[in-house]
Formats: C-alpha cells, structure tokens, sequence
C-alpha cells in the first residue's frame, strides 16, 4: 500500500480580468446549474487572467483565459505545469462566499485534462483550506486529486509554521480513474462539522472517495490518523503536483459552491 506524498511552497500571486459572471442562481451560458448556488462562474467576463473575487496562485506553472477548451460559452480557465520541479502549482483560489453557516459546503465544477499524472505522482485538483482551533492547527487542507496509475485519491493534510504542531498526511485511494481527454463534472462536499468529504463524478457518487474521520492511512500521526477539518475559509481549483512530472494542461469552467448539491444538468 502506498502512501500520500503532500507538499508545500511559497506560492506567487497574479490577479487580473473583470469583473465576475457570479450570482446566486440561475444558469451560465450554454446551461450549466447555478441554481441554489451561492456563487458561479463561467469564466465569460474576463481576459487574460481571472480577476476578482478570484486568486492566482503559482509556482511553476500558469493560469489563464482561453478559449480552446470550453464547457460552455467561449472561454474556460487553462491552468498549466511545466512538470520540471518536485512541487508546482497553477490554481484558482475563492474566498468568498466563505464563510459558509454550519462550516459544510458543495462545490462543482467541469474540468478537461489532457492526461493525469504519471504513476506515483501526486496530484491535487480540489482543495478547501483553513485553521483548526483544536489541537491548534494554522493549516488543514482537505483535498481532491490522485496519486497511483492515474486513479483518483482523497487527502488530508496538517501543518504548522516551523514544522511546530500536529502533522498528518493522509490519504484514500479509489479504484476510478481520473477523466483524460473529455470535459467531467466534479462534485464534492466538505462538512466541517463531521469531517466528513464526498465525491461524485459525472452525477455517480465515488463511495471509495468518503471519507468521514479517518482514511486507508498517514504518513505522520500527530492527529491520531484524525481528518480533523478547518474552519473553511477558501476553496482553491486547478493543478498541484509534488514530485516530478511531465507538463499538464487542464481546463476548468463552470464552477458553483453551495449549500446544496447543485448538479451537473445543462
């Protein structure tokens, strides 16, 4: 059984673009579900990079409008990595409408990846972030991505400043495959509250992806081998990887959060 391999920098940051196609309901262009929703966005309203509420975070990699792949209107978010470093990055992060009552939410979004991973590098593409007040933890992330032969994986991880405080690195493995050459809708749920994740893709539930408290394993055990959830405070999307890979290329549009599972109808 192998293990989760996490990883961590000092990422940079660009913002750029106009103002957001978000609301709390109604459709994107070309249909996709934003009913319920407390935010969406197809990505329509911006050039060059996404602007705010959006932030731009890389290291290795980049991030920007275009329209070669799209789900729905003319444009989606192309996000790359060079693969030529240990750990890169090329994600979107959203801090609003965080935070959200009762610390549980849903997200969705549709995404196109050339290819996946080679085997045994781990990779993220979802990730909701924040502190814990008990046992002091200054950054739990919660995640969606894969690691072996190209399958997808869950995981959890725990860190300090200084390497101070509980450490974790946790993870669970599923037996399905991450989507190659094809746009996919993917949904998940946080709820803070139980620790608890859940992952569907293309409207099927992924049960080998739940996870309430505990996974397959850790690599550290500070937590007790505990998923011990954060405050969410910021939802971040694309591509991070960390061990060496070839380059990446995905795409992301039509992204939703809310308190409800918004769905992947058009």
């Amino acid at each position: 059984r192998a293990t989760a391999s996490g990883g961590s920098a000092t990422a940079g940051t660009s913002a750029g673009g106009s103002t957001p196609v978000a609301g709390a309901a109604g459709t994107g262009t070309g249909g996709a579900s934003c009913a319920g929703a407390l935010f969406c966005d197809d990505f329509e309203a911006y050039t060059g990079t996404p602007g705010a509420p959006w932030r731009v975070d890389k290291n290795g990699g980049d991030v920007v409008i275009d329209g070669a792949q799209h789900r729905s209107g003319n444009n989606a978010v192309k996000l790359t990595t060079t693969g030529a470093a240990a750990y890169q990055q090329a994600f979107i992060s959203l801090a609003k409408p965080f935070p959200i009552a009762n610390n549980a939410f849903y997200g969705r979004m549709m995404m196109y990846a050339t290819k996946a991973a080679n085997d045994g590098v781990h990779w993220t593409m979802i990730q909701g972030e924040g502190a814990v007040a008990t046992p002091a933890i200054a950054r739990a992330v919660v995640r969606y991505g894969g690691q072996h032969q190209q399958s997808l994986m869950a995981n959890y991880d725990s860190s300090n400043p200084n390497n101070m405080g509980p450490k974790s690195d946790c993870w669970q493995h599923s037996e399905t495959k991450m989507p190659e050459g094809k746009w996919a809708c993917m949904e998940w749920y946080f709820d803070g509250a139980t620790n608890t994740q859940k992952f569907w893709l293309d409207g099927k539930a992924i049960d080998d992806l739940t996870v309430v408290e505990k996974g397959e394993g850790c690599i550290a055990h500070d937590t007790e081998d505990k998923w011990l959830f954060p405050q969410f405070k910021k939802v971040s999307l694309g591509w991070e990887s960390y061990q060496t890979d070839d380059a990446r290329v995905v795409w992301i549009d039509d992204v939703a959060i809310g308190t409800t599972q918004i769905g992947c109808q058009e």
